[in-house]
């Protein structure tokens, strides 16, 4: 978990540090969106990218995590439907177990 966070905290200063430069920079450049083509500061340019980076990134890492927490439910049905049957067995087996002893 930690190793987590430490990942978070380098992701933010590279950010912040990425932002302060780019906010330095007052030149202004031509930057074509898929419509509309607009005249914007290197500034706005890096935190257009930034956010639509991030964006996408909690997209797929979402798509992912719903994935492992669906494998990780079937997984925990299929437990418990197991521990039930070994449940089960168990009680057959004391049920046979006790009938043979009451035969001899």
């Amino acid at each position: 978990m930690l190793k987590f966070w430490l990942y978070i905290l380098v992701l933010i200063i590279i950010c912040i540090l990425g932002l302060s430069i780019g906010s330095a920079n007052d030149a202004v450049v031509s930057f074509d969106f898929l419509i509309v083509k607009t005249q914007l500061s290197l500034a706005m340019v890096l935190v257009v990218g930034v956010i639509f980076g991030i964006v996408i990134g909690l997209y797929i890492s979402s798509l992912f995590c719903f994935k492992v927490w669906l494998k990780a439910r079937g997984s925990k049905a299929e437990v418990k439907r197991m521990r039930r049957q070994e449940q089960q067995l168990q009680k057959q087996v004391a049920a046979s177990a006790q009938a043979s002893a009451e035969n001899q």
